[in-house]
Order: C-alpha cells, then structure tokens, then sequence
C-alpha cells in the first residue's frame, strides 16, 4: 500500500513491505501521550490545544513544512495561498480561535465571487451590481426569455438527463452561463450523460408562475446581498499565517513535530491503537501512544487497522481502498500590472478552456500581493490517466497565460513568472456534503470502535480546524463522546446560505 502525498509529489510508503524485516539496532520505541498523524489544519489546532493544556503531543508530518494545503506559498515578493482558501465564520469557537492568533492580521474582505463566462465577467450576487449582475441587457433579457420559454413548453416530457432536467428547469441560457460548465469540469462528469432513472424524483415543479416569483426573488434577495457583503475574514499575508503561528505556539509550549516522516504501520485490539510505527531518515520509530490523532485519509486507516488487529477475527482482510480521486493543477499567474477585476474568485463555465477556477489574491484586501501587482491561480481538475497530468509545466502555463488574455483578464507581456504545482488527491472546491455521503459515514463507522482513535481528516478549513480542536479537548478531558457529537457529520447543522440560481443534482442519478 502507498499513499501519494500530493504537496511534494513524492510517494510515500505506508506499510512495511513483505518479507522485509526491521533490525533492531535500527529500531527504537518511544511512550507518548499523544501521537498525531499529519500537521495540516487539524493536525496543528489538536496539537496546539494539547501543548498549551501541558501536554507533549508528537506531530509525524510527511513533508518539509507544515500547514498541508493550508500552508502559503511564497515566491518572490508575493505570498499567496495553495488555491483558493476561505476562512468561514459560522463555527463560533474556529472564528475565536483564528481571532485570538492573528489580531488585526485577520482582515475583512469583500466576499466577491463571479462567474466567467465567454469572456465576460458576471457577478454570483446582486449584491455589487444589481440584479442584472452586471450581464448587459441583452445577455439579461436573453435569459429571461429562455427561462420563460422552458417554464411555459407545453407536453415537456420527464427529463432523462441532468442536462435536460436544468434546461427544463432554468432554460439553457442560465443553466450554461451559471452553472454546468463548472460542474461537469469539477466532476469530470458530462450534464447530458447523467442519467435520470425511470423512477427518480424529479422535484416539485412549482409551475409557470412559481418559477416566475422565484426568479423575480432571486434576483432582488436581500438574503444574498446580506451574505455576500457579511464580515468575511483573511489572514493578511495568506492562510499559512495561521499554520506559522499555531506551530510556533505548540513548539513553544514543549510540543513536537518530526518531519519528513512515513507512517510504516498501525497495530491494534478490536478496541484500541497500540503502537504506530513510522520511519524518520534511516531510524524506525515505534510509539507506544495513548492517544492517536489521525488526518490520514480514511480508507487507509481502515486497511491498516482492520488487517493488524491482535486479539480481532482470524483472517481479518483490510477494507478495499477507494477508487483515486481526481488531481487538480493549479498554475499560477505573477503580473506586474493591476488586476483586472475586482473578485476574489470567478468560476469559470465558459467551454472553451479547461479552467475550472480563478482566484484573484489581490481581492482579499491582505498582504499576499505586492501594491500595483496581480497573481491568479487558475484550477484545473483531471480525471484518471487524463493526458492533461503529462503536459509540462511550461505547456501549461502558456496555455493558462493565452486563456486568460483571450477573456480579457491579463495582459500577457506583463507576466513575470509562472508556477505550476500538481495534487494528486485533492478535494478541491468540495464541501462537506461530502462526509454526508453513506459510504463515508459507514468508513466513519468502522472506525469508531477505536476508542483511543480521533479521526479529524475533514474537508474545508473551519470544520477541519474544529476537529483538531474538539479531538484534543477530548483527550483531555477524557470524553471521547464529545468529540463524536461535534464533529459528527450529520450534526455540525451548517449549509451555505446563497442560493442564488442553486443548481441541486436530484438524488438518484446515475452515469
């Protein structure tokens, strides 16, 4: 088994291999309190709320550097983020925590988003431009027209596709310009190869006029302009100000972080970790741990655990692992000129480039961008063996570099410099309906039985960060139930609250 470690794009084994055996003179054991696996975002805020308590946890990280893909990254005089990055405020004890390391560096930004579409720029909120949302009245009306055209069809039979359910739905014209360019470059999935079962429920309809109120709604909500113009919140000089700060604490506090650092093995009773092995440079370390934190992705965990248990069911077969994800590529964009446009990020649905996303750093009213500079992280998501992830990076800049200059966003001879990074992995753009999913909840489940076992390995930063946080004040206070109940999936009770043109898949779709 090998777990591919997306920042570096080194492999890093994570089972000792057969037949091969450890020397003892090459092997020493260790007793601690707390091991935690991974200084990412959780891995730091478990180990910093352990070490402040006057505890002495043990960070095992992979890599050179702490923070994972919370982590900045810097490149001259420009200090940015690993993609886009935002910091929510709805968890009420992350906000206080983040509050609490960065003081007046934790900076208000407009929340600014847009959509880029065929070369124009269309904002996600009427919050900055009105209702038209800075679409010109043709393109408006355009819209209006399809929308009213598909609502008002008669004999529209039921949809057999996810496209045709959206074009039946919204019209093409919004469908296209606002969502399902995006959404099938996220997924790697095709709209019009989504299939509709038979049976599948295609939502209530709320008729001709229904539609017509909800569009009218949409298009004045005060909701929207109230959550896109909230108190939105940035470090100043890039979220990797905060994995800085929060290492430093812990370290200060008597902590510690070995780095460069594989995870060899786990081994465990039906109800316990009792040592994790790992190996740093040539020296293998076994920990005997009372407590493991664990960031490690979870199908990896269950192989190791479920084929290690000593006293468990003879012949015990490790869980299949999970099918590879999809690797995202960012390549960055350095200007020597203003930006372009005023948002912090635009997703990009026009079909003639494979640009998923834009994000601006100047938009985050921070220090990650020198005065009178741009850079932009354009996003691109490949599937499988896609013959994109054999380009070099060179090709890929340049093909970046000629797809924002033909959308107006750049002046090509002002770009002093590219960056091309690769994350083989990456859950990008994602939110946690992703732990909402029955196949995550039941790997969840298997896990559970560990009771000296916390899984913090969560998508997006704020529920992450609460993770840590909660894990840790679990082993300290000796309550492994609190942990469970507030990190649980189906209990932290958050959604986004836009619902501006919400484009919702209906459930039981198919490829």
């Amino acid at each position: 088994m090998e777990w591919k470690a997306g920042i570096t794009g080194k492999w890093v084994e994570l089972q000792i291999p057969p037949g091969v055996e450890l020397r003892d003179d090459a092997m020493r054991t260790e007793q601690v309190h707390t091991v935690i696996l991974g200084a990412g975002p959780a891995g730091l805020a478990a180990g910093y709320t352990l070490a402040k308590a006057g505890l002495k946890p043990v960070i095992l990280e992979r890599d050179k550097v702490v923070g994972g893909l919370m982590r900045s990254i810097k490149r001259g005089d420009f200090i940015v983020d690993v993609g886009r990055k935002e910091l929510y405020n709805r968890l009420a004890k992350v906000d206080s925590f983040w509050n609490e390391l960065l003081g007046s560096d934790y900076r208000s930004y407009p929340h600014r988003g847009g959509i880029l579409y065929n070369g124009r720029v269309i904002d996600m909120s009427p919050a900055f431009q009105g209702f038209r949302r800075g679409m010109p009245w043709k393109m408006f009306l355009g819209c209006a027209f399809d929308l009213f055209s598909a609502r008002l069809m008669p004999g529209k039979s039921k949809a057999p596709s996810v496209e045709e359910y959206f074009y039946q739905k919204r019209g093409q014209s919004l469908t296209r310009i606002f969502s399902q360019g995006f959404q099938e470059k996220l997924t790697g999935k095709k709209w019009s190869e989504l299939r509709l079962p038979e049976n599948a429920d295609n939502g209530n309809d709320p008729g001709f006029i229904g539609t017509m109120l909800d569009a009218v709604s949409r298009a004045f909500s005060q909701k929207e302009v109230n959550t896109f113009k909230g108190i939105w919140k940035h470090p100043a000089r890039g979220t990797g100000q905060i994995c800085d700060l929060v290492a430093r604490g812990m370290l200060d506090a008597g902590g510690t972080v070995q780095y460069q650092t594989s995870l060899k093995n786990l081994t465990a009773t039906d109800d316990k970790v009792e040592t994790v092995v790992a190996e740093c440079g040539s020296e293998t370390v076994v920990y005997n741990a009372q407590h493991v934190i664990s960031s490690v992705p979870l199908e990896i965990l269950i192989s190791m655990l479920l084929g290690s248990r000593t006293d468990g069911p003879a012949g015990a077969q490790p869980a299949a692992a999970a099918p590879p994800k999809r690797t995202v590529v960012l390549a960055y964009l350095f200007l020597d000129e203003e930006p372009r446009f005023p948002h912090a990020w635009l997703q990009v649905t026009s079909p003639d480039t494979r640009i998923g996303r834009i994000t601006n750093y100047t938009g985050f009213n921070g220090e990650m961008v020198p005065r009178g500079k741009t850079c932009l992280c354009c996003e691109y998501y490949c599937f499988g063996a896609d013959p994109f992830l054999d380009l070099d990076a060179n090709t890929i800049g340049k093909m970046t570099l000629d797809d924002c200059a033909k959308s107006g966003l750049v002046d090509p001879s002002k770009c002093s410099d590219q960056l091309v990074l690769k994350f083989p992995g990456a859950d990008a753009s994602q939110n946690r309906d992703n732990w909402m999913q029955a196949s995550r909840l039941r790997q969840l489940a298997e896990l559970a039985p560990f009771k000296n076992l916390y899984c913090v390995n969560r998508t997006e930063l704020d529920i992450a960060t609460l993770a840590g946080i909660e894990s840790a004040e679990a082993v300290i206070s000796g309550h492994r139930a609190e942990f469970d109940k507030h990190v649980d999936p189906t209990e932290i009770g958050i959604r986004s609250e836009s619902k501006a043109f919400e484009f919702k898949i209906p459930a039981g779709v198919s490829n």
